[in-house]
């Protein structure tokens, strides 16, 4: 087994008509009020990709929704039953019994524990693993747009109602959300997480995003997916994220704060690649995975990061993998 690599990550996904993470509250979309951006909490993130291992992947995660025989949720007392022991010590003249959990089985055998750890206490047994795999809260580059939807409930929810019903729901116009994450291969090791662990979470967040079918989620694709890969202790850039911003296109008369397609900008990754060729030095690699349609710019030129990524690289004698190369079918 390789282990994981100590890296960062930097995901850019958008959003159109669609609500990318509603509050508790009123399922509205989370927007800072002093800067008007769309905030998506890292537990969406990390939902998408767990859902997409378990349920295209096959892997086995821990933190999922499963129902007991009675048809109730199992908590999540239920879900670490299997991995609690029950043992029997003397005490004096008694004998009482003492439950341990089996840590190391319980994060062998699911893969979210061991890329994301996770903290819960159940019947006195207390479980704490740092996950190697962080990410920071994400956020959209432009300003948002909220609309309010009112829709008609055909079917009537009770018995005496004698016609369907009137709601509302809330989406944003359009939104370009980024996300910052670190790999941590000091708790990777502690963990036995892998390469090829890592590997299937950046398929699950590519694809697992781009398949988010339900009503609030549809109209969400994946538009850039980067890792970069340190090869020196300690090696950190930090806050990648803050170096890509959005360029008006001048081709169209589109509104920064007014988008609907991300056709109607340039991604300018010009501080990205300036930070990136700084820091070369302590760089082992870079992997990614891009959409055609987002068209980037570098300074100089316009074109698709594809395109520029793999010219950075060769200038900087830095060694590139296209992955959506990697993730095509076998069969073509």
């Amino acid at each position: 087994m390789t282990y994981a690599n100590r890296s960062e990550f930097l995901f850019c996904y958008d959003a159109r008509m669609t609500n990318p993470n509603g509050d508790p509250d009123e399922n509205r979309p989370r927007i800072d009020l002093v800067s008007g951006k769309n905030l998506v909490t890292e537990f969406r993130l990390k939902r998408t990709i767990r859902d997409y291992l378990k349920d295209v992947l096959n892997k086995d995660i821990f933190m999922r929704v499963e129902e007991t025989e009675q048809h109730q949720l199992k908590t999540i007392e239920d879900l670490a039953a299997p991995y609690i022991i029950t043992n029997t010590i003397t005490v004096g003249k008694k004998k009482e019994e003492q439950k341990e959990l089996n840590r190391e089985k319980l994060v062998t055998d699911h893969i979210d524990l061991r890329l994301f750890g996770l903290l819960f206490a159940v019947g006195g047994i207390h479980f704490k693993q740092v996950g190697p795999i962080q990410f920071a809260i994400g956020r959209s580059l432009n300003k948002v747009e909220e609309l309010t939807i009112r829709i008609t409930r055909v079917v009537p929810t009770r018995e005496e109602a004698k016609a369907g019903t009137f709601g509302e729901k809330s989406v944003l116009r359009y939104s370009f959300i980024v996300f910052h994450g670190f790999l941590n291969d000091i708790v990777a090791k502690q963990v036995d997480l892998s390469e090829d662990d890592v590997k299937q979470m950046m398929q699950a967040m590519w694809f697992g995003t781009d398949e988010l079918s339900t009503t609030s989620k549809f109209g969400q694709r994946s538009r850039l997916l980067l890792r970069v890969n340190y090869s020196k202790p300690f090696a950190y850039i930090g806050d990648l994220d803050r170096y890509i911003a959005m360029k008006k296109n001048d081709k169209n008369d589109a509104n920064l704060d007014k988008l609907e397609d991300v056709s109607q900008f340039f991604l300018d990754i010009q501080g990205l690649l300036n930070i990136l060729t700084r820091n070369k030095d302590v760089m082992s690699s870079i992997e990614y995975a891009s959409s055609d349609e987002l068209i980037c710019y570098d300074g100089e030129n316009t074109a698709s990061f594809q395109s520029l990524i793999d010219a950075w690289a060769k200038e900087n004698k830095v060694s590139c993998l296209n992955l959506m190369e990697k993730w095509k079918p076998k069969n073509g």
